[in-house]
């Protein structure tokens, strides 16, 4: 910018530029991330034993087309347990950000699935009849976030620099 129209230009104008260098998100260190990874897939194992037992519980609230889902849900855990284990290895940030992209999008399918087929029936069960409506806009709306998050993700890959 040349220096004379910098001189007729208020105090927080020259500053401008300024602003988003000091502000621009810093992301974590690898290594502390690496307790999120484990943290990740020990809850996904326990999930998926949980996902694969449910049925036997005799849960009311499960309808019998659970078993319908069951295997989308169990490649969903199982993606996300591999992207995570994947990041967990390497410390690379394309790597993790083309991990999150195919858990995002694996993230995406399993509740569109589970939106459409629904496998679940609150009407009779201690007064939760609310979750039969709430639950398919929450799986709405974590499809949009789950969306995002992929396109976020591809933008960062894209656009990545070390």
């Amino acid at each position: 910018m040349n220096h004379h129209h910098r001189e007729n230009m208020p105090n927080w104008a020259q500053k401008a530029d300024a602003y988003g260098k000091r502000h621009w998100h810093k992301e974590k260190a690898a290594k502390s991330r690496q307790g999120e990874y484990i943290g990740s897939i020990i809850f996904n194992l326990l999930f998926l034993w949980i996902v694969n037992n449910v049925q036997n519980w005799d849960v009311g609230f499960i309808k019998n087309n659970f078993s319908v889902v069951i295997w989308i849900l169990n490649v969903n855990i199982i993606v996300q347990i591999a992207g995570n284990a994947l990041m967990f290895m390497s410390g690379l940030a394309p790597i993790r950000y083309f991990s999150q992209i195919v858990m995002e999008s694996a993230s995406f399918v399993t509740q569109m699935v589970l939106f459409y087929i629904f496998p679940f029936d609150f009407t009779h069960f201690h007064g939760l009849f609310w979750l039969d409506w709430f639950l398919p806009i929450a799986f709405i709306i974590g499809m949009v976030v789950s969306a995002l998050k992929v396109f976020s993700n591809l933008w960062k890959l894209i656009f990545w620099r070390s």
